[in-house]
C-alpha cells in the first residue's frame, strides 16, 4: 500500500507514519506542511517524493492519505482524498466542527472510503490493548463503568500559534478528550453514548488555550467519566500518567501508559501485567482491510463535540497555571 503524508503539524504523523511503516506500508510521498517535523520526517524517509499540495500527491498513486494537519484542516483534506477514491487515516480529532463531520458522514456514503482517526492512547497503547483483550474475553465481567484520566504537558513556549485559537484545534474536549470517548465506547461495548454533564477550565492569560476538561458520560449500558487536561507536573518525566479504568461485575481493570502496566482483579486473583511487548495492530490491520469502524469514529466525533459545546455554555471559570 502506498501512503502519502500530508500534513506534519503535530509530532503525532511521526508516530502513525512509523507504525505504517513497519506494518508493510510503503511511504511514498510526503507533504510537508510545516518547517520542522515535515522536513525531519522526509530526511528519515529519503524514498519517498516531497510534494508541494495535496493534489500533487494524489497525481502521484497512492491508496492512502495519513495526516496530522492543523486539527481544523484535517477533514478538508479527508474529503479531497475520499472524493479521489482514496483512504485516509488521520491523527484525532478528525473533524472540529458538526459541519465537517456531517460533511465527512456524506462523503463515505458517496465513495465508500473510510475516514480512520488513530486514538492513540487506545490503538497505540500496549497495555490498554492489553486490557481490552482481558475485557473482551470476560475476566471482569461486564463493564458498567468506566474511568479515562488523560494528563497532558502544557509546555505553551513551544506550541504552534493554532494552538492558540479552539477554532483551529477544536477545544480540549475534542482533541484530547477524543480519546477517552473511544474508550469508553469500546470497552462498554456501546455504540452509542450521550454526554450527561461537560466542563472546561480556560487559561486565565490565554483565553483560548484550555487547560482542563471533564465529561460525564452514558449509554444503554455504561456509565464513565473523563478528566483530561494539561496540568501534569515536570517531576513526573513524561508527557503525562494516561490511565484508564474499567469497572465490570466481576472485577476490575486499570491501564497505566507511563509504566505500561495493567492491573486487573477478578474473583480469583490480582495480577500485575508487564506490556512493554506486546503489539499494537491497528497498521497491520488497517492495510489487511480491517479499520477502525467507521461509525464508530463518528459517533466519538459528535460526542466530543456535543460536550464541548456544552461546556461551553457553562461560562468556564479561568485556572491559572
Amino acid at each position: 500500500m502506498r501512503v502519502a503524508v500530508v500534513g506534519t503539524d503535530h509530532g503525532h504523523i511521526i508516530e502513525i507514519t512509523r507504525t505504517l511503516a513497519k506494518a508493510g506500508a510503503e511511504i511514498a510521498v510526503i507533504v510537508p506542511t510545516e518547517d520542522a517535523i515535515g522536513p525531519w520526517l522526509a530526511s528519515k524517509n529519503p524514498d519517498a517524493k516531497v510534494a508541494s499540495s495535496l493534489d500533487e500527491a494524489l497525481d502521484l498513486g497512492v491508496d492512502l492519505v495519513a495526516t496530522a494537519a492543523i486539527p481544523g484542516d484535517r477533514a478538508e483534506i479527508g474529503l479531497t482524498a475520499m472524493r479521489a477514491g482514496v483512504d485516509v487515516v488521520t491523527d484525532k480529532p478528525g473533524a472540529t466542527s458538526l459541519e465537517q463531520l456531517d460533511a465527512l458522514r456524506a462523503a463515505h456514503a458517496e465513495t465508500g472510503r473510510n475516514y480512520t482517526v488513530v486514538f492513540s492512547e487506545r490503538l497505540g497503547n500496549p497495555a490498554m490493548v492489553t486490557a481490552q483483550r482481558l475485557v473482551d474475553e470476560g475476566r471482569i465481567g461486564t463493564v458498567v463503568h468506566a474511568v479515562g484520566l488523560g494528563p497532558h504537558t502544557l509546555n505553551l513556549a513551544n506550541r504552534p500559534q493554532w494552538f492558540f485559537d479552539p477554532s483551529r484545534y477544536g477545544g480540549i474536549l475534542v482533541d484530547i478528550g477524543s480519546h477517552q470517548v473511544d474508550q469508553f465506547l469500546a470497552f462498554t461495548g456501546s455504540t452509542d453514548g450521550e454526554v450527561v454533564s461537560s466542563a472546561i477550565r480556560p487559561h486565565a492569560e490565554h483565553a483560548g488555550v484550555e487547560v482542563l476538561g471533564e465529561m460525564l458520560l452514558g449509554s444503554d449500558r455504561a456509565t464513565g467519566y473523563a478528566r483530561v487536561d494539561y496540568l501534569t507536573p515536570a517531576g513526573l518525566g513524561a508527557w503525562g500518567d494516561v490511565r484508564f479504568t474499567a469497572v465490570g461485575t466481576a472485577g476490575y481493570v486499570e491501564a497505566r501508559y507511563v509504566d505500561q502496566t495493567v492491573f486487573v482483579v477478578d474473583g480469583d486473583r490480582k495480577e500485575t501485567i508487564e506490556c512493554q511487548d506486546h503489539a499494537v495492530t491497528w497498521a497491520a490491520d488497517l492495510l489487511v482491510g480491517r479499520p477502525l469502524d467507521q461509525e464508530h469514529v463518528f459517533t466519538v466525533t459528535r460526542i466530543c463535540l456535543e460536550a464541548q459545546a456544552g461546556a461551553r455554555r457553562r461560562d468556564p471559570i479561568p485556572l491559572s497555571v
